[in-house]
């Protein structure tokens, strides 16, 4: 495919028009609040986060990055070095069992930004798609919520929650109107194009951009705010590694999956960084089957639905080789662009006083279990993801094996603008800073009992539905009568996902959408849902389902259950479809007289 790939479709072309017109009704109008739970029990006291400097409160620089999934040192080959990384992991905490909140990356961004649950932000799926809109601007996120505390709140970089900086993202589009629409999610000083920057190359053309504008602003705003007194909080979005998913892992003459991608595929670019070859080792569940006993029928659909999209990967060891070399060089470039930022803190003599926090919003699959990408899964490649905090009253060079989740970093922010353990009215979140004080001393269940993952994407629920729409494109069929061919997936398929990782086992269950439930038995659990259970310990790589053998693992199954409806009773509420398109008559939710989706 190459380079030269220009009649294909753009993404947004694609994503804006393939159809599911009766479902783009928009997020439902209400969404149910989550039953108020504090940020942290009584007993969780503040270890040190007290320590203010001299000058006042901590300034917090946060760099996010896009689908950049934790690897230990182990899993990086020999001579791979990534001297950003390195420097925070010197400086900071690292946290093991970081995990993400949902999947992909507008769900898992909402919960980042805003510190709530999907079921309670709205996005539950990328803003690129027609029934899923932007985020609400009466959802507090963490500029809004740092802004009451008095800091000065700035954006720069990938957002992905507002539907008009995908649709109206041509390199002419007025700054002025997307800085003005960040003021309302409670972020000065944005800086972009849209989420344009997330499309093929994103990452290779924009970073460096975002990276300067970045240092540009610790230059001159954050220099004004130092004379004022006032501590900022700088949110810096990186795109690489997501370059990753346009990759196209063709040699000249060969075509991925048959030329049929609709996205715009490139390989590497012709710049050093990116030619250099690292000897990878491939995931060892690269050769599992996609219809392996036990895996649930969702990685089939996600395969091929995404597929439809961008390829799918022929399951050829050099193939695979070619894209891992690829997302390892992504890494560098943008560690590259972490290395230039935290100079800059450096240079301007502001590091001692700032706290750095890093991670990404999910991880890539990148050939484990046969899969690339992320989507319908919960494997560790996509929903293990970095996180260091890198504390100047704390001492750096540390581990920590407690389980964390994206869902505590709002509250862990307001902690540290409020010099102690935060409790947060409905914020579900813990309080990491915690677990500053003695990190390697911290059992996996120290901050919490498990973390609560959950995922709606409709996009890739029916890989039928994609294909057709790809048919139609390839027999000349224009985006704009997309809309009345008809074309709508099968709702009854189980792609939606509920999960809880405690660090020793890890509890999936996948359901149809218009089955949401709380299972309580055994019955209840097989008769709606797909089962995966694993034990981490015993089978760090997820290959062995202990759910096909429910006589045994029983008793474990109902165990994991429960604690899985616990954390959805505490940090959701109601988790009944209430953010999926439609009004409460739509029936998102398991009930005999729900024959059918209504619209």
């Amino acid at each position: 495919m190459g380079n030269n790939n220009e009649s294909k479709l753009s993404r947004r072309d694609f994503l804006k028009n393939a159809g599911l017109a009766a479902l783009s009704t928009g997020v439902g109008g209400s969404l149910v609040g989550s039953q108020p739970v504090n940020a942290q029990t009584e007993q969780a006291e503040s270890k040190g986060i007290s320590k203010r400097p001299s000058g006042g409160s901590y300034n917090i620089l946060m760099i996010v990055t896009d689908q950049e999934r934790h690897m230990a040192s182990d899993e990086l080959p020999v001579g791979y070095q990534l001297p950003g990384h390195q420097r925070l992991a010197k400086r900071g905490v690292v946290f093991d069992n970081h995990q993400v909140g949902s999947c992909v990356c507008t769900p898992s961004r909402s919960v980042i930004y805003t510190g709530q649950h999907i079921q309670n932000n709205g996005m539950f799926d990328n803003t690129n798609f027609p029934w899923s809109g932007s985020m609400s601007t009466d959802i507090d996120t963490i500029g809004d919520l740092l802004r009451k505390e008095g800091y000065y709140t700035a954006y720069k970089g990938k957002w992905h929650l507002t539907e008009e900086f995908e649709t109206a993202n041509e390199l002419h589009f007025p700054q002025k109107i997307l800085v003005e629409e960040m003021e309302q999610y409670g972020f000065s000083d944005y800086f972009g194009i849209g989420d344009i920057i997330a499309h093929t190359e994103g990452g290779y053309l924009h970073d460096e951009v975002i990276s300067a504008m970045s240092r540009s602003w610790l230059r001159g705003k954050a220099e004004q705010l130092r004379q004022e007194n006032k501590p900022w909080f700088l949110a810096v979005n990186l795109i690489n590694p997501h370059d990753v998913m346009y990759y196209n892992t063709d040699l000249p003459g060969q075509a991925q999956h048959s030329g049929g991608a609709m996205m715009r595929m490139n390989r590497e670019p012709n710049n050093p960084l990116y030619q250099k070859e690292w000897n990878v080792s491939l995931p060892e569940s690269r050769s599992q089957l996609i219809q392996e006993k036990g895996r649930p029928t969702a990685h089939l659909d996600y395969m091929l639905s995404r597929g439809a999209m961008v390829g799918v990967v022929p399951n050829v060891d050099e193939r695979w080789q070619r894209l891992n070399n690829y997302y390892l060089n992504c890494i560098k470039d943008v560690d590259n662009r972490i290395v230039e930022i935290l100079d800059e803190l450096d240079n301007l003599g502001i590091a001692d006083n700032t706290i750095v926090i890093f991670t990404a919003d999910h991880g890539e699959l990148a050939g484990a279990h046969g899969l690339s990408g992320k989507g319908a899964t919960a494997y560790r490649e996509q929903n293990n993801v970095p996180f260091i905090i890198a504390h100047p009253a704390f001492e750096g060079n540390k581990r920590c094996k407690a389980v964390t989740s994206h869902v505590d970093i709002a509250t862990t922010l307001l902690s540290i603008a409020r010099g102690k353990t935060a409790s947060v009215k409905d914020l579900p979140g813990k309080d990491i800073t915690t677990l500053l004080g003695n990190p390697e001393a911290a059992a996996t269940d120290a901050l919490r009992v498990g973390a609560l993952y959950n995922y709606n994407m409709l996009a890739y629920l029916d890989a039928a539905f994609f294909t057709s729409i790809n048919k139609f494109f390839a027999e000349g069929g224009k985006p704009e009568e997309i809309a009345n061919q008809g074309f709508r997936p099968n709702l009854k398929k189980r792609g939606a996902i509920r999960s809880i990782c405690d660090g020793q086992y890890k509890f999936n269950r996948y359901f149809s959408p218009l089955e949401h439930h709380i299972p309580r038995s055994i019955e209840q659990l097989f008769a709606y849902n797909d089962i995966e259970l694993f034990d981490l310990k015993n089978d760090p790589l997820e290959k062995k389902n202990l759910s096909l053998d429910y006589q045994k693992y029983g008793d474990l199954i109902l165990t994991m259950n429960n604690k899985l409806n616990l954390l959805i009773e505490q940090e959701v509420g109601e988790d009944i479809g209430q953010m999926l398109p439609g009004d409460d008559d739509v029936g998102w939710r398991l009930s005999p007289d729900i024959k059918h989706l209504r619209l």
